[in-house]
């Protein structure tokens, strides 16, 4: 069954939002319950929406940053029992590709390795180049590997911002009260309440921003491990395809009666070789028929020079003399 890749990753990244909200309310519920001095819970109460907010975020990115790696661990381990290159010690035939081609498990189809491999093996029975082909495809996926992390790298950047958003909301709070701690100047009492309401507020400011400072470090010293880990994987797919590409039989290459480079090269040299010789054959030819042309002509001019016309004058008397015959 042919499964739709951009249906199936909208599916998944509404699956991580949701983890994420039902795990925001999971903290945040347990915290309700908590007395109201309790600093861990105004912490996370105070600017609720901010704190929410970012903290779905932060369970976004450590789900997608999780799924991932559990998907990364499991194509490392199928990859490893499945294609055992290194013990291989006979040469890879036609029929022993289109075995191995049909062999890979459907659901690997779209990996990195699975789909390299399988790409390599695709362009082995149609006598296509593989080593340049294998390079393209590495680059290919290291490329491919950067593009999976910008939802990552989003998340990264709106963590932060959502932070300095709350610091921005604390202060404005706070700047609110000032007024009404002028009018009430004289009210000792009063002028404590403002003074505290003041305080909470502008606390706002440096909690929203602690917290989002402190999951953007989590975010990124996680996302930098999945990222070398991501990167030693393609390393490792580049193993096996030069494994794979050294076992391959010189017929499906091209590469006449030795392997590999040397093979490749000869065939060029072959080619090139007959391309020449059919170029300086038109030429000899063209060359052929221009002499040919020449001497003719030559030979024209030098019967003129030899064999010069001969003219015949007659002079006629004009009162009744003889002609003069010359």
């Amino acid at each position: 069954m042919k499964i739709d890749v951009y249906k199936y990753s909208i599916g998944v990244s509404w699956v991580i939002f949701l983890g994420a909200v039902f795990l925001t309310v999971l903290c945040y519920l347990p915290l309700y319950f908590f007395s109201g001095d309790s600093f861990l819970r105004g912490f996370f109460y105070r600017c609720w929406y901010v704190q929410a907010i970012t903290t779905i975020l932060f369970f976004a990115a450590m789900l997608f940053i999780l799924c991932r790696f559990l998907l990364l661990q499991d194509e490392r381990r199928t990859l490893q029992k499945k294609v055992v290159l290194e013990r291989l010690d006979q040469e890879i035939t036609l029929d022993m590709a289109r075995k191995m081609l049909e062999a890979i498990p459907a659901r690997y189809k779209d990996t990195i390795s699975f789909r390299r491999l399988g790409e390599l093996l695709w362009a082995f029975l149609h006598g296509e180049e593989v080593v340049r082909l294998n390079q393209e495809l590495s680059r290919r996926d290291v490329e491919q590997i950067e593009g999976g992390h910008l939802i990552l790298n989003a998340l990264k950047q709106l963590i932060p911002v959502l932070g300095f958003l709350g610091t921005v909301v604390g202060l404005s709070l706070g700047m609110a009260k000032f007024p009404e701690l002028s009018e009430t100047a004289g009210n000792i009492e009063s002028l404590r309440v403002l003074l505290k309401d003041l305080a909470a507020s502008l606390s706002v400011s440096f909690d929203t921003t602690l917290l989002a400072l402190g999951y953007t470090v989590i975010v990124v010293l996680l996302s930098s491990f999945l990222r070398r880990e991501e990167e030693q994987f393609v390393s490792e797919v580049d193993d096996k395809a030069r494994h794979l590409i050294a076992r391959l039989s010189h017929p499906a290459v091209g590469a006449g009666p030795t392997d590999g480079l040397e093979g490749l090269a000869k065939t060029l040299a072959d080619k090139l070789g007959s391309a020449l010789d059919q170029g300086m054959q038109e030429v000899v030819q063209g060359l052929r028929q221009n002499v040919e042309a020449l001497l003719k002509k030559l030979e024209e001019l030098r019967y003129g020079i030899q064999n010069p016309p001969q003219y015949q004058v007659i002079v006629q008397p004009l009162k009744g003399e003889r002609s003069e015959r010359t």
